[in-house]
């Protein structure tokens, strides 16, 4: 295991974000590989998993930022060597996440069609939504139990193997998409009810791989040596995860409100944005792994009281959101065009999606920032800061400049998110700034510019030991 507490923060920081980014690629090609199997059945069964994927993407969020106020406390306690509570934290914390992944799914099933009808879902496309969301639904607490204990294993310093319990899950959904859709290797031809149940299946494997990783690591040894108790577990739990849950769930509505704007302009447009989103997902899998790692690394340390470490994880988190944002709008300005022709052959889809990456793509070095800075914040446990930044980021910019830009059609609303990414990288560094001059003063020191030609004159460098050899 990658010891956080010890080991050089840079090495640790790296050691954890890639094998994140290989669970989170993992996760996220659930739903690229429906997109992309899906889209073989035309426009309409795309447009109808792009209406759906706003109930999976708002439900999976609010078992994220539960799974993040979890993993704080875990990482806390880690960090304070207080196992016990580590222990009984794990069982309080996926007890509450199944219940409350039932009462939910059990409410969006209830309610799907006045749901999809409200998002401006044409009577043709809801038959279609339906066959792919209500299974969808059934299955979610498998995933939420995986969300969950994946962090969980996360901040107690488990890194590497539950990402591998996700790639093999995704492989498992790649596997069974193709063959439940299209009806091979016997099985039957289910269409886009087919990649609702072999998202489904892949999340019994993930339930199953991270119950047996949680049993190893005696995680799920409920300890009666703690003094908390479940009532004060919970209690800190929702003090937490209640500002992360809704840090990470506002986003989603966010993209449900642009669904319908979009649903206005044309059944395309919509599902042109679902193809786009999950792509978007794809390309940003580096960014957010490093600000995943982020959290619990700061949480350990900050129990531990290393404060000279989190100094370092916060520059490392800043450069990286620059480097990273900077190599996603490059890569999308040369490969957009093709890449969108993956996922659909309607000529106005491409189109959609490639403006979408022309126009968005250049607000995402302040986007990462955004999402370092958040990530940083709630590992400080300050989640409620976190939260303030979600909140102006999405509701005081995205939902008001996406509305303005629907007044100049698809594109405009794509400027509008743009702006509203610019807008939150900015914002992200005024509390930034106040925690830093109040806490960490030394890293007033820095100079930002200084470190980044560094960092250029090294590349350079190595490119030119590399020529001559």
């Amino acid at each position: 295991m990658t010891d956080i507490l010890k080991d050089k923060t840079n090495k640790v920081l790296l050691l954890m974000s890639f094998p994140i980014g290989i669970g989170m690629l993992s996760t996220f090609l659930f739903q690229v590989i429906d997109t992309y199997f899906v889209g073989k059945l035309g426009t309409d069964a795309l447009a109808a998993l792009s209406f759906s994927s706003t109930i999976y993407f708002i439900l999976v969020s609010l078992y994220i930022g539960l799974s993040i106020g979890v993993s704080i406390i875990i990482g806390q306690s880690v960090g304070k060597g207080d196992l016990d509570k580590v222990k009984k934290t794990t069982w309080v914390s996926l007890s509450l996440s199944f219940l409350t992944s039932v009462l939910f799914s059990l409410i969006a099933i209830f309610f799907i069609d006045d749901l999809f009808i409200a998002l401006g879902a044409t009577a043709d496309i809801q038959p279609l939504i339906k066959e792919y969301t209500v299974p969808i639904l059934v299955g979610m607490p498998l995933l939420t139990i995986g969300v969950i204990s994946c962090g969980i294993l996360r901040a107690s310093g488990n890194i590497t193997r539950p990402e591998i319990i996700m790639a093999i899950a995704g492989v498992i959904n790649l596997i069974l998409d193709y063959g439940l859709i299209f009806g091979k290797w016997g099985l039957p031809e289910l269409g886009i009810k087919g990649a609702a149940y072999a998202t489904v299946m892949s999340w019994v494997f993930v339930l199953l791989g991270m119950t047996t990783l949680l049993l190893k690591d005696e995680l799920l040894s409920f300890s009666n040596k703690s003094s908390e108790t479940v009532q004060s577990i919970v209690k800190d739990i929702f003090k937490l995860a209640s500002p992360t849950i809704l840090t990470q769930i506002i986003g989603p509505v966010t993209i449900t409100f642009i669904t319908y704007l979009l649903a206005k302009q044309s059944s395309v447009a919509v599902a042109a944005f679902g193809v786009a989103s999950r792509m978007e997902m794809l390309l940003l899998v580096g960014i957010l792994s490093v600000s995943t790692a982020l959290t619990p690394f700061i949480a350990q340390n900050s129990g531990a009281k290393f404060y000279s470490r989190i100094n370092e994880a916060i520059v490392f988190g800043g450069k990286a959101s620059i480097y990273i944002g900077l190599l996603i709008a490059i890569i999308l300005f040369i490969f957009v065009k093709p890449l969108a022709a993956i996922f659909s052959d309607n000529q106005e889809v491409i189109n959609h999606t490639s403006n979408y990456f022309y126009i968005v793509s250049l607000s995402y070095m302040f986007y990462s920032l955004y999402l370092i800075t958040t990530a940083i914040f709630n590992g400080m446990q300050k989640t409620l800061t976190s939260l303030k930044i979600t909140v102006v980021k999405s509701i005081v910019f995205a939902i008001p400049l996406a509305l303005i830009g629907s007044v100049w059609g698809v594109n405009g609303i794509f400027f509008g998110l743009a702006f509203a990414n610019v807008l939150a990288g900015i914002y992200a560094t005024i509390p930034m700034r106040k925690e830093i001059k109040k806490n960490y003063p030394d890293l007033l020191k820095v100079k930002a510019l200084e470190d980044y030609k560094k960092d250029v004159k090294r590349l350079f460098n190595r490119r030119k030991i590399q020529l001559r050899d």
